[in-house]
């Protein structure tokens, strides 16, 4: 390898040298010179470690805090606008956009010589204002829209007793058919999530068609099933193999009178005693086929849950359900009361399979 000298390139004098210095310091005086002399709002150019130039970047702060470095203030500004920006895209109207958090723009403080800046790029920073922390924005922008939105109404199922239909049977005379409403909304979101809504106004386009449901009366002569005898004091089967659990129709469980023979004859539920206007649940999932008056019983709920099972809640003060209306295992119906053949307040239930009366102790998790 030839030396510098063997190399035949010319040997800087050191008048050429002092030159060479002079016309650097010279160029960066010139960039400070300009620097000085910007116009004033300007940002000063500085040179960088590595010899880059630059003008200072800004931070874009949330409440304080230095979350993205941009190369500009106009860019910083701009990331911000176009995140708010893109929750104005909404399935309506925008009446009203805020973010929550304090949004700013700041210098970074640097000078000549200092290490290059993590610098983000407009993309970048705007990924990273919205992904956040954990993927959750560092803004949190809330809309005001409001919607015009077309929805179903239900239709109502109406319940006919049917003489000449087993208990437990049913079917469909009238099919019903929902309806449609216009129903127009102001709803407040968070970034782009529904957190409320509030219904402004509703216009029925299509009212719905009531279904008409035969529902069977007529008892059986007998349970048929061949597992034991439902219509006395001696049960022998396995209720839970062929239905479920019910509910418990009460709070608190205090038996007062059980199944079974009593004053000569048959006590066909169990007596619940507790305070008058106590709440009464339905048992299971079914469809009240009576609720009124009945003679001894007083107010009485008489709910009809399928596959032959009905139960009855009896003396009630108040009846909430009406005949027709179709209850969720665990739904308030009733109020305690002692209407119809009582002596005190309480809840008289009863079991009825097939149309004979079974221990309700059997149905129960006590």
């Amino acid at each position: 390898m030839k030396s510098f000298m063997e190399s035949g390139a010319p040997v800087p004098r050191r008048g050429m040298l002092i030159f060479v210095i002079a016309g650097a310091l010279l160029m960066a005086a010139s960039i400070m010179a300009g620097a000085i002399m910007s116009p004033e709002g300007k940002d000063i150019p500085v040179v960088l470690a590595d010899g880059e130039v630059i003008t200072p970047p800004w931070y874009i702060t949330i409440d304080g805090e230095k979350i993205a470095l941009v190369d500009s203030q106009q860019t910083a500004q701009e990331v911000v606008g176009d995140v708010i920006e893109e929750y104005r895209r909404g399935s309506g109207t925008v009446l009203d956009i805020e973010v929550k958090e304090e949004t700013q723009t700041e210098k970074m403080e640097i000078k000549n010589g200092d290490k290059a800046p993590d610098i983000l790029t407009e993309k970048e920073a705007k990924e990273l204002l919205s992904e956040g922390k954990n993927g959750e924005s560092y803004l949190t922008v809330v809309t005001t829209e409001e919607q015009v939105q077309q929805e179903p109404i239900e239709f109502e199922q109406e319940y006919k007793p049917e003489p000449d239909m087993y208990i437990g049977e049913k079917k469909v005379e009238t099919e019903g058919k929902e309806g449609t409403k216009e129903v127009v909304k102001k709803v407040v979101k968070e970034n782009g999530r529904s957190i409320r809504e509030e219904v402004l106004e509703e216009e029925v386009l299509e009212e719905p068609q009531e279904e008409i449901v035969l529902t069977g009366t007529k008892n059986y002569d007998g349970y048929g099933g061949g597992t034991g005898n439902y219509s006395g004091d001696n049960v022998s089967y396995d209720p839970s193999a062929v239905y479920e659990t019910l509910g418990n129709p009460i709070d608190n469980i205090y038996i007062s009178s059980g199944f079974g023979q009593r004053w000569g004859r048959l006590h066909s539920g169990i007596d619940f005693a507790l305070a008058q206007g106590n709440s009464i649940y339905a048992a299971d999932d079914g469809q009240v086929y009576f609720s009124g008056v009945s003679g001894g019983y007083g107010n009485l709920v008489k709910i009809d849950h399928g596959n032959g099972m009905q139960t009855y809640y009896a003396h009630c003060s108040k009846l909430l359900v009406s005949q027709g209306q179709h209850v969720s295992k665990g739904e308030k119906i009733a109020l305690v009361g002692s209407t119809g053949n009582s002596t005190g307040p309480h809840l008289h239930f009863e079991v009825i399979i097939n149309g004979n009366c079974v221990n309700p102790l059997d149905f129960l998790d006590l």
